[in-house]
């Protein structure tokens, strides 16, 4: 099977919860997805569907070492060749944290963290589709890199390992540090930014941006479920608006409305 994601695209999405059960009830209340529990022979992943296609997934909460993982939502990017881009990747300074697993025969993934230490996932999808809504109501529709530094610096490891395209955004008038808009090597439509990490903002770090009607609803019941408002919706270039939460357990994400 051929991928549907250009190489370095985002194409899936998946956040480690304590309580997986607990997690999936959050999600699919506040999205309204379905869950579906692979079992314990997969650890009991679950697959988060909308309408019948996957659109996201929940993992345990045991990091490759064994020990607890923190509740993250994570980014993984499509590579055409895994063990290649694992060794381009450690090659360009990347720290390899799970060398890669085969899945069921579906994909392989592995995980890396890159020079300036933001944990990120990339997967050769074999006969798994990947986030299959892109983009659509209630789904992934865009990645954000905090930087620690230079977004353009944070962002050179990914042009080499994942062969990205990155520039200025349009609407970028900052001379010092600027945001950086995010493009596969093949070109085409925007995938994601890297920003300058404000004061007190976790950094470095990926996080997942999901399309909602009204991000303000979103929020609210988000909270309404037990999840907690990060950031109240804003307006920003686009137009959109966009504001920041945590589920339960405390992995973040952020939704995005378009006026």
């Amino acid at each position: 099977m051929t991928s549907a994601f250009a190489p370095g695209a985002p194409c899936w999405f998946d956040v480690t919860a304590p309580d997986i059960p607990a997690a999936a009830a959050f999600y699919t209340g506040v999205f309204g997805w379905q869950a579906q529990d692979l079992g314990p022979e997969a650890g009991h992943y679950t697959i988060l569907h909308q309408n019948g296609v996957p659109v996201a997934g929940i993992a345990p909460a045991t990091a490759p070492d064994g020990s607890t993982a923190p509740p993250v939502w994570t980014v993984y990017f499509a590579v055409e060749d895994i063990d290649a881009t694992v060794a381009a990747a450690r090659a360009a300074g990347a720290r390899v944290e799970l060398e890669p697993v085969d899945v069921f025969g579906q994909l392989r993934f592995a995980v890396l963290t890159d020079p300036a230490g933001a944990s990120y996932a990339i997967a050769q999808l074999i006969t798994h589709p990947g986030t299959a809504n892109w983009a659509e109501q209630d789904n992934p529709c865009w990645v954000e890199y905090a930087a620690s530094g230079s977004p353009a610096d944070a962002m050179s490891h990914y042009r080499t390992v994942l062969g990205w395209h990155h520039a200025n955004a349009a609407w970028e008038t900052a001379t010092v540090d600027p945001y950086q808009a995010l493009a596969p090597s093949t070109g085409g439509r925007e995938f994601g930014g890297a920003h300058a990490a404000g004061e007190g903002e976790p950094a470095p770090c990926w996080s997942v941006t999901f399309r909602v009607d009204d991000s303000d609803k979103a929020a609210a019941r988000a909270a309404e479920l037990g999840g907690a408002i990060i950031e109240p919706a804003k307006d920003l270039p686009g137009p959109s608006r966009v504001g920041v939460v945590a589920d339960p357990a405390g992995a973040a994400f952020a939704t995005m409305s378009f006026g």
